[in-house]
């Protein structure tokens, strides 16, 4: 399979980094300290999930990763038959096992220029 990036939607990453900043920054200023620690980890997440991919398409593996930027689980692959797209899943084509859901939560250019990679459609 031809390399690729799969990312995490940008507005949900914003939205977090967003969120979190509100949040710290109204903690700090009524003195609540688990309000800023929060606050503080929806900045981190948000920000990490700007920079960090949600999965990486290798020639012959998928990989999963965590905001932080760890691989959690792989998936050998050796060609674009080795996989289906089940609705908004992405699925191993021999067992039907979820690789990794599509939906909310990942960048829709990513998700499609996949989609378009599994199914074999140019454009």
């Amino acid at each position: 399979m031809t390399p690729m990036t799969i990312r995490y939607h940008r507005g949900l990453a914003v939205a977090e980094l967003v969120i979190g900043a509100l949040l710290a920054l109204t903690s700090i200023l009524t003195g609540q300290g688990i309000g800023t620690a929060a606050g503080g980890i929806l900045v981190a997440l948000g920000v990490l999930m700007l920079v960090n991919p949600m999965a990486k398409v290798e020639p012959g593996e998928i990989q999963i990763r965590n905001p932080l930027g760890m691989t959690l689980k792989r998936y050998a692959i050796a060609s674009p038959a080795d996989l289906r797209i089940d609705g908004k899943s992405l699925r191993q084509a021999s067992d039907g096992k979820k690789i990794m859901g599509l939906g909310f939560g990942v960048d829709a250019r990513d998700a499609a220029a996949l989609r378009s990679q599994v199914t074999g459609q140019m454009g």
